[in-house]
């Protein structure tokens, strides 16, 4: 059975664990659990528990910095259509991509490290900076567009600021759609839980949103 344990199964097993248990109170043990493997055959595949960790982090690093923000015919779209609009469908998108497998158990898991890893803080900053400069690239499509009538030298310091909202949102977000995941976990159907949509919580989003633009 260990010959068929992979690191991408190991890492994975420990998202999973960590997510219902939080990163401090995974063992080896919830791991091999998971797999259903014996704990020592974990040491195939990593040095010690921190190993794990360490790799973990690694593998949510690559995972995060494939997600794209905006879409990639951004251009096209800023042309098309209002400037709310645009920001409210990739806000959403972002927020909806986090719900789901992995993407909802990487962020909680990089979240719950960042006050003890220097590596998980470094992946936050990281992401936070992808967004803002991401974010600057569609304020200056939708000014080209004339959709907004910022002045371009205000643009990065408004990007900032607005991702630092939708940061906050999405934090605060996952912090309750997490509690509810944890006391209703295994819904039996292939996905890690199914929850209804917070539709107030997004309606506040669509007003944040809608503030930001009457500024720009």
């Amino acid at each position: 059975m260990a010959d068929k344990i992979t690191v991408d199964k190991v890492i994975r097993a420990f998202l999973d664990a960590s997510f219902m248990r939080s990163e401090g109170n995974t063992s080896l043990a919830d791991i091999a659990s998971i797999l259903h493997i014996k704990k020592a055959s974990l040491y195939n595949h990593f040095e010690s528990r921190d190993d794990i960790v360490e790799k973990t982090l690694d593998s949510c690093a690559e995972y995060l910095g494939a997600i794209s923000f905006i879409p990639g015919d951004i251009a096209a779209v800023a042309a098309k259509y209002p400037a709310e609009t645009v920001l409210k469908g990739i806000v959403n998108r972002y927020v909806k991509m986090h719900e789901k497998q992995p993407l909802f158990q990487i962020y909680t898991c990089v979240e719950s490290l960042k006050y003890f890893n220097a590596r998980a803080v470094k992946i936050i900053e990281g992401e936070n900076k992808k967004l803002a400069e991401q974010t600057v690239i569609t304020l200056t499509e939708l000014k080209k567009s004339k959709k907004i009538s910022i002045a371009e030298e205000q643009i990065p310091a408004a990007a900032k600021w607005f991702v630092a909202g939708i940061t906050a949102f999405l934090s605060e977000y996952l912090m309750r759609r997490k509690q509810a995941v944890m006391a209703f976990p295994q819904s039996g159907d292939g996905e890690l839980f199914q929850l209804a949509p917070d539709e107030k919580a997004m309606e506040k989003l669509s007003v944040l949103i809608e503030d930001f633009c009457k500024f720009i």
